[in-house]
Parts: C-alpha cells; structure tokens; sequence
C-alpha cells in the first residue's frame, strides 16, 4: 500500500533526525530497534534514511566546487519547509540521488550547522569574542566572527545571547524574518514557524524585518514578533522569570493555545508528539512546565486539562481531546 509505505518513510526520517540531534538513552534506541524490526519495510527505509545522512556528512568536509555548490543551494533552498521539504529528502534517500538533490531539504542545514542541539540539550558555549550562546531543546545555527563582523544565523529553534561589549563590531543575529542588532546585553530569539520572537531581558535591540521597511527598537522587558514585513511588540514580559526559567529548564506560560505549548515540549522530546491542532486549539494554558522532563510535562498537562495521551512507543505519543470529565 502506498499511503502505508509513504508513512514508514516519514516515520524512518523523522526518527533518524532525532537520532543525529542528540544523544539518546538506551531506552530510546532500544524503541527505535524494535521500530525496525516490524518488518523489513521498516528496516529498508531506516538503512535508506542512515545512507542519506551518511552521504550528506561526507560532503560537509570537503571543499572546491561541491561545497560551493553545497553553499549556494542552501541559499536558494533556505524558504522551504515541512511536508514538501521532507518529501524531497524521502525521494532523495529512496532513489539515492547524487548528496547535492538533498539540499532541496531544510534538514541538511541543520546537521551542517556550525552549532546545534539536541532535543534533550540544554548548552551555553562561550563565543570568540567572550560572548556566551545557550541553545535548549532542537535548534542549529550558524556562527560568522572575523575582524569586521559578529553574526549568528538562527536556523531552527531557541537561543539565549549574553552580548561581550565591542564598540568596533556590531552583534547580529539573522533569520530568515529578520535581523537583530543587539545596542545591549541579553536577549532571547525563538524561530517560531513564519516568524521571529524576541523576548528582550536586558538593554536594548533594533530589529528589522527582511524587507527592510520596518525597524523597531525593542526594550528590556518587551517581547517583539519579526516577519518579513513588519515588526510589532506583542506584549510585556517578567525578564527575571524567563531568565529563571532558562535556568531551571523550564517553560513558563500563560494563556497560550495547547498546540503552542506541545510545540515546545516536541522540540525538547527524542520522539515524535502527534496532534490535531484544530481540535486542541480551543484549550488555553497558564502553567510552569518542565522541558527536561518531557513525559512529567505530558502527565501534569494530562492532568489539568480534557486531553488524553496514547503511548505507541517512547518514540511516538498521540495527544487526542477527551471529553470525559477529570476526576
């Protein structure tokens, strides 16, 4: 059956990208192992998906014309997203197309990425110029310091910037919605589907949209949300509390949809969480959730609210609407 067979390929694709994000427990790659062994389909699209990958970081080392290639399609390639782009890296794996073909892919830009992070990683790197990176649950980015310039180009995720003082070069982080000129110190950048958010903690930035027509200075304490075309403040924020929730792994909320909120638990889980937004759109959350600790997440989320959870396997849980009353 095609639609059957297409499902394993997503599924072998999605669990490889987990698995060469972050390191994962024994339990988790044991989950995986009894995955493939369903049956030879499984297996078959695993040992595709691991030569793709395979294929794809033997080019990262190289030079000369492929890698300027490599460089170049990931410029023009950057836009693409979500079921098309997984598609591609699906045909690419299947037909064992030339590594380039891959590049119609967001995924390779991630595991080419100077720095990233797994879903169960929280890390703070110390920059070239004595400014300090955190990165939590999946996120990648590109770093570019040299003589004239301090650039961070967030390609997926959430980061924490502490800004090093250097009057002669400006210190910028770049999306594809955007870019950031930090004027101060701390700040926070989260890619979040078509936009950018920034959750300013100290000083100030002047953020711009990627057209250009729209500049705004974002002071400590508000939050801004970056497009394309336009940049606008969406509210105020408890900087010590977002510091304190960086600090303790955790995501502190307040009346957001549950669709944003399992958003952010996925990207902090080994594992694929299935959802139907539409029907889970209507509940709000207001809570302190541990990201570190994805499965206690689920659980008091579970408890709080008319949801219930289905555990296929610890690589793949189903959050589905219950309409039976909590007790």
């Amino acid at each position: 059956m095609p639609d059957a067979r297409q499902q394993i390929e997503e599924q072998a694709a999605e669990w490889m990208l987990r698995l060469h994000e972050g390191e994962l427990s024994e339990a988790q790659r044991l989950a995986f192992e009894c995955w493939k062994q369903q049956g030879p389909h499984y297996a078959a699209a695993a040992a595709r998906m691991e030569a793709v990958i395979s294929r794809m970081q033997a080019l990262r080392g190289k030079k000369s014309p492929a890698r300027a290639a490599l460089n170049a399609a990931f410029a023009e390639k950057k836009a693409r997203r979500g079921k098309r782009a997984l598609r591609s890296l699906l045909l690419a794996g299947s037909l064992a197309l030339p590594a380039t073909a891959l590049l119609l892919s967001p995924y390779p830009q991630q595991w080419m990425a100077d720095v990233r992070n797994g879903p169960d990683q929280w890390q703070t790197l110390r920059l070239a110029d004595g400014s300090a990176l955190s990165l939590n649950g999946i996120s990648a980015a590109n770093l570019h310091f040299d003589a004239t310039q301090r650039r961070i180009d967030l390609l997926q995720g959430e980061i924490l910037v502490q800004v090093a003082h250097d009057q002669a070069r400006p210190f910028i982080v770049q999306t594809a919605h955007g870019s950031l000129r930090a004027l101060g110190t701390r700040f926070v950048v989260k890619r979040e589907g078509d936009s950018t958010v920034l959750t300013m903690l100290e000083s100030r930035v002047a953020a711009h949209s990627a057209d250009a027509r729209q500049t705004l200075e974002v002071a400590a304490g508000s939050q801004a949300l970056i497009s394309t075309d336009s940049v606008r403040l969406t509210g105020s924020i408890d900087p010590a509390s977002i510091n304190e929730a960086w600090r303790r792994h955790q995501l502190v909320v307040e009346n957001r949809p549950l669709p944003e909120v399992l958003d952010e638990i996925a990207r902090h889980r080994a594992g694929r969480l299935q959802f139907d937004r539409a029907a889970l759109q209507g509940l709000r959350v207001s809570a302190v959730i541990p990201l570190d600790d994805s499965d206690h997440a689920l659980q008091l989320l579970a408890q709080a609210l008319p949801i219930k959870l289905r555990a296929f396997t610890p690589w793949l849980i189903v959050v589905n609407p219950d309409p039976t009353p909590k007790k």
